[in-house]
């Protein structure tokens, strides 16, 4: 973010010298003078060029608090989404992003939610079916472990089936 403010201040700046330079020519003074008129003292056409320069220094300045104010609303959530990203990347899954807004950002920090509590559930579903096949096969006889095996199996296979399903229906 330092990266655009500091950048739109140097357009900005730019700008500024150019028009300076621009109204301080011979050429804007000669032909104020001619459109004016011929009488007219230069210490009021320098008057009026001192006052375009702060006009155009004002709106030039309003334009850059507008820009960074809008770089602001836009970076601030879009910092937040990555750091939260990160953090659901980094294995804590008891990350949220905040939703606040109902821009794009917000929907996004939605459906990474959204995301994030389905693999929650995904992996304690699969902690849950592992823990009843290893009871399973270890408990009972032989026939009737693996027959229980191979129902937890498909059962299982049948669930991540039906993730998968509703993951790419969204």
């Amino acid at each position: 973010m330092i990266f655009y403010i500091v950048f739109i201040g140097v357009v900005f700046l730019t700008m500024a010298v150019e028009m300076n330079a621009f109204l301080r020519g011979e050429k804007v003074l000669g032909t104020l003078k001619e459109l004016i008129s011929p009488e007219i003292s230069t210490d009021l056409v320098n008057h009026i060029l001192l006052k375009v320069r702060v006009l155009l220094g004002n709106l030039l300045l309003a334009i850059g608090l507008v820009m960074m104010l809008f770089t602001k609303r836009i970076m601030f959530p879009l910092e937040r989404i990555i750091e939260g990203t990160r953090a659901i990347t980094a294995g804590d899954f008891s990350t949220t992003l905040p939703e606040q807004n109902r821009d794009e950002l917000g929907e996004l920090a939605r459906h990474i939610n959204d995301l994030n509590a389905n693999e929650q559930e995904l992996i304690l579903l699969t902690k849950g079916m592992s823990d009843q096949l290893r009871q399973t096969l270890t408990t009972g006889d032989e026939n009737t472990r693996i027959e229980e095996a191979v129902q937890i199996i498909d059962e299982l296979e049948e669930t991540l089936d039906e993730f998968g399903r509703s993951f790419y229906k969204c």
